[in-house]
């Protein structure tokens, strides 16, 4: 059982932190114990050892950008345990001001896929422009069928790649995280494909931030996108292009989000540069700061498990103590994670 394992890794009691939930899919939590801090994740369908497969497949990588690494797999496969990655995210370290978080941040990337380019993964299987477009339809169920038109009107055609190197194949600004060395967490659907992915997908994702946040980000993208070319494998323009568009159109059918679609529809995008329209969106409500596998960055009430009460799975406890016995409840169970 899970709760096994995090003793035998980081002791006992040990303390939970909720930190992602996708639901239907996973939670992400931190467990923290007399003997350090993990990340959990716990699935609704057994797909922890392939994930552990992939994220193994890469322990021979570059040591910049850290990865997680893989501690503990559990027996019914539907949880894994990785290793803590530390710093602040690149999302919040751009909110925080001019600094030196995306050029490091750009760099860091560049490298992590000029060192896979020699020699990916067997383990690893490609992602083609197909399955990229199956995920953008799957996305649209459930959308005004005229606002999903819109979409499929405005999906870029002719965009086409090799699988060349490894690409996190979600890479946003939450996923990056910034400390002595760069991190990257989350690396769940980790796959072969073109550098171009994962470079437009960031770049999606901050024009999202830009319009979320009101700040002005096209110095940033700059930055960024400079310093990758600098030292990663040579970027292709209209496939960056394409690829930022592609994740633009999903995060719009994701988020219901009208602005999103404009920035596809009614004006052109350049590779790097240039600002977004800030301030279109309401901000984020989650906090700006770094959350370590955490997309939102909200944490809510802790956990705590006590081996001696012999419960079988991860549990969490009621916000509230009574005459100092923590009720216990189980975490995941009864719903779908």
């Amino acid at each position: 059982m899970v709760s096994d394992l995090l003793v035998g890794l980081i002791g006992a009691p040990f303390v939970l932190e909720r930190l992602k939930v996708k639901p239907g899919r996973r939670r992400t939590l931190r467990a923290s114990g007399p003997r350090g801090r993990v990340i959990v994740k716990l699935y609704a369908t057994p797909r922890a050892g392939s994930v552990a497969a992939r994220l193994s497949s890469l322990a021979g990588g570059p040591v910049e950008p850290i990865i997680p690494k893989v501690l503990a797999v559990g027996p019914d496969e539907r949880s894994v345990v990785l290793s803590e990655v530390p710093g602040q995210t690149l999302g919040a370290s751009l909110l925080d001001g001019p600094g030196d978080a995306p050029t490091r941040a750009g760099r860091a990337l560049g490298r992590w896929h000029r060192a896979w380019s020699a020699a990916p993964p067997a383990a690893l299987r490609p992602h083609s422009v197909e399955r990229e477009l199956e995920i953008l339809e799957a996305r649209m169920a459930g959308l005004a069928p005229a606002f999903a038109d819109r979409i499929r009107r405005a999906t870029p055609v002719g965009v086409s790649w090799a699988p060349v190197t490894v690409v996190h194949r979600d890479l946003y600004e939450e996923q990056i995280l910034v400390a002595d060395r760069v991190g990257l967490i989350d690396l769940d659907d980790v796959a072969l494909g073109p550098p171009e992915l994962d470079l437009g997908n960031l770049l999606a994702h901050l024009d999202l931030l830009e319009l979320r946040s009101g700040h002005h980000l096209g110095g940033e993208r700059d930055k960024l996108v400079n310093s990758y070319r600098a030292v990663g494998l040579p970027i292709d323009d209209g496939r960056l292009e394409g690829c930022r568009r592609l994740s633009l159109l999903r995060l719009a059918a994701i988020h219901h989000c009208e602005p999103l679609l404009d920035l596809v529809t009614r004006r052109p995008l350049s590779s790097v540069g240039g600002s977004v329209v800030p301030g279109r969106l309401a901000r984020p409500k989650a906090g700006r700061r770094r959350r370590a596998e955490v997309s939102a960055g909200r944490v809510q009430e802790p956990m705590l498990h006590r081996p001696q009460r012999g419960l079988g799975a991860v549990h969490h406890a009621e916000a509230r103590e009574d005459a100092g016995e923590v009720r216990l409840h189980r975490l995941f169970g009864d719903t779908q994670a």
